[in-house]
């Protein structure tokens, strides 16, 4: 096995585990110490055949690509309250206030705004952005709507609501709360262009 193959299957062997045992710790069937210590121990027990034939499996495959492609291919709107409830299972909004709280996030935003939503009101995020680092700032999906005329969030009130995002939107919130999928991303790019540069040098020497 080489290195590359290697490092995806024991990428994606561990994603796997670590899902099923933080769902167990979340509905208190065990304990983050005991989680902690099951995956120390599949993780010094096992080896590259048992590796590689559970990432072959439908269950590993499932879980992988629920994980990195859970937005790229929709076309409706995604809720961004189901995606933070896997950092944060109590308390889901105070995820995405944090990712609307960054000076990176509301320019991305913007930007998307600008491009899809010809009412975009420029002068309420510019209000917003001169708040941003009072030490009380804090940005709720609802207040970037009401203030800007944003079109990309959408924010629902009572038992079952939220907050819901275009996928592009969504799939920025996803690869913020994931130095994983922001890796897959980041690799998946660089990878792109230096194959484009080959291409390239390949056609300028025929």
């Amino acid at each position: 096995m080489d290195e590359q193959r290697r490092a995806e299957v024991l990428w994606a062997y561990s994603i796997t585990h670590e899902r099923i045992l933080e769902r167990l710790v979340k509905k208190e069937r065990i304990s983050q110490e005991r989680a902690d210590a099951i995956l120390d121990m599949l993780i010094d027990t096992m080896n590259e055949k048992e590796i590689e034939k559970h990432c072959r499996s439908k269950v590993c495959k499932k879980e992988i690509e629920s994980f990195l492609h859970l937005v790229i291919d929709s076309e409706d709107f995604v809720s961004l309250t189901d995606l933070a409830r896997t950092e944060n299972n109590e308390n889901p909004s105070y995820v995405i206030q944090s990712w609307l709280r960054s000076r990176n996030t509301i320019e991305f935003l913007r930007l998307w705004e600008k491009e899809n939503n010809p009412d975009f009101n420029e002068d309420g995020y510019n209000h917003l952005v001169r708040q941003i680092n009072l030490p009380s700032f804090t940005l709720t999906a609802k207040k970037w709507i009401t203030q800007t005329n944003a079109i990309g969030l959408i924010s629902k009130q009572g038992n079952n609501g939220g907050t819901l995002a275009h996928p592009d939107i969504a799939f920025d919130f996803q690869v913020w709360m994931s130095p994983e999928k922001r890796y897959e991303v980041v690799n998946k790019v660089l990878r792109e262009i230096r194959l484009d540069k080959n291409r390239e040098l390949m056609e300028k020497s025929n």
